[in-house]
Formats: C-alpha cells, structure tokens, sequence
C-alpha cells in the first residue's frame, strides 16, 4: 500500500526553505546587476565566511563540482575580486581568499542578504526570530560534526 510522504517534516520543510532562499538570493543578484553571476556571488560570499580556503573545501561549500569552481575562481580572479596564494601547510595546494576589490561588491551582497532576510523573517517575533537562529546553528553544527567525523574516517582508510 503506497504511504503518502509527510511534506511538513522539519527536514522537508529545511529542503524547500533551503531552495526557496537560494532562488530568492539568485534573482536578487540577477537584478541587481552586480557583474557577478549568482553562482560567483555565492562562493565570494563562502569565500568571505570561511576563507582562506582551499579549491577542494570550496568546491564543497559551494556545492560545485571541481571543474565548476574552478571555472569560477579563475572568473573571479580575473575580475580581481580574489586571489590565490600558497597555502603554509601544503605547499601543492592553493588557498582562495577575497581581494580589497570585492569590498564594495561585497556591501551589495549584504544588503541582498538584509532583504531575503526581511521576507524570510516577516510575521515572526524578534524573540522567535533568535531562537530560530540558534536551533539552525545547532542544527548546523550537529551535521559539521558529522561530517568531519566522516572525514576523518575517510582519510584513515586512505
């Protein structure tokens, strides 16, 4: 007998919120006309959260494949906006940081955030708000730790 999948489960709900934010941060670029695809903005902005990173850790962030982020790395370079140095660790790899350029670029960026934040948060408590905030870190840290657990095992296994 077919069972109907329960659409308002916490992690249905987390999926579209998940897709609904990224269409909305996504149309927000393309309207502003920043000379940046969304694609580019996303990963300046994981770049900003997160660097230095390296080519392999972005990708993942990004949710690009290699080839892809390589391909925008090498546009966003181009365009000034970041640059590559060694890393101190391994010097075969290459760490991705954001330029003095990206700057302004980066100001438009967060005012796109302010807004996607303002539809997303409407008709919800300040209070409920921050602790909407917090649930979502721990939620978040519950699966970073999971995830570098299984790093961990993948990289003794190797």
């Amino acid at each position: 007998m077919h069972q109907p999948v329960e659409s308002d489960t916490p992690f249905f709900l987390l999926l579209d919120i998940a897709r609904m934010l990224r269409a909305e941060f996504e149309h927000e670029v393309r309207e502003a006309d920043l000379g940046v695809t969304p694609g580019e903005a996303r990963t300046l902005a994981n770049i900003a959260r997160f660097g230095p990173l390296s080519q392999n850790d972005l990708a993942e962030l990004s949710g690009f494949g290699a080839m892809s982020v390589t391909r925008v790395i090498k546009n966003l370079e181009t365009a000034g906006l970041i640059y590559r140095s060694i890393d101190p660790n391994d010097r075969r790899a290459r760490m991705v940081q954001i330029s003095d350029k990206a700057t302004p670029l980066m100001h438009e960026l967060k005012k796109i955030e302010m807004s996607v934040k303002d539809i997303t948060s409407r008709n919800v408590t300040s209070k409920n708000w921050r602790a909407f905030e917090q649930i979502l870190k721990v939620v978040r840290d519950n699966h970073l730790t999971a995830y570098h657990g299984r790093r961990a095992i993948d990289i003794e296994t190797e």
